[in-house]
């Protein structure tokens, strides 16, 4: 009787045991997943942050009142890489910092990348070409390009100067590593890059500088 006791206790005490294991690994999960998600939230909200430094300190005139804030700004930034340029679509919510061509960050899995075959926005008659990724992940940053219809709006911050430009054309081909590209060439011109959603295809959309 007292051996029927005791491993019935035994039993109870591997139950609960399992089951304390089980809320722990439960907790365990969870703080993961939260701190993966808190990590986004801190890196998107200091992006944006820099997003906005880069625009406000690119404009032309500068408020000689707001100066002193930029400053304040520049200094808490100072160990972050800057950006070469912005890319804003409105109509998509988009609106990211993009890194030059040499940069380690300069990489579709980690931002929106200039290609090494892209002319930068000042140069006339040239192609400004960005790659991103599309899908549903945190670096899928061209993921509502598909929604983008011909007409629609882009704008290019750089060197101190902001470009204007408008989707003139867009169209798919097969993914092979090699993307053809389709502009005018007497347009000043910006191509976007990204892949076609559970397919093995790429989109691609042309942009014509405005003025």
């Amino acid at each position: 009787m007292l051996e029927k006791k005791e491993s019935k206790n035994k039993k109870r005490n591997k139950s609960q045991l399992m089951i304390v294991g089980s809320f722990l690994l439960i907790i365990i999960g969870f703080t993961m997943i939260g701190w993966k998600y808190y990590h986004q939230y801190i890196m998107s909200k200091q992006e944006k942050e820099q997003i906005e430094i880069y625009v406000q300190s690119h404009q032309e005139i500068i408020q000689e009142d707001k100066l002193e804030e930029l400053e304040s700004n520049d200094e808490q930034v100072q160990n972050k890489e800057e950006f070469v340029a912005i890319l804003e679509i409105p109509k998509i919510e988009l609106k990211k910092g993009i890194y030059s061509k040499d940069s380690p960050n300069n990489n579709v899995d980690k931002n929106i990348a200039i290609l090494k075959e892209s002319d930068m926005p000042d140069i006339p008659n040239g192609n400004f070409i960005l790659a991103g990724h599309s899908g549903t992940g945190y670096y899928a940053y061209f993921k509502n390009l598909k929604k983008l219809e011909k007409g629609d709006i882009a704008y290019i911050y750089y060197n101190a100067s902001k470009y204007k430009y408008v989707l003139v054309d867009k169209y798919e081909i097969d993914k092979t590593g090699k993307a053809l590209i389709v502009k005018n060439e007497n347009d000043t011109a910006m191509t976007l890059i990204t892949c076609k959603d559970n397919e093995d295809k790429q989109l691609i959309f042309i942009f014509s500088k405005e003025g």
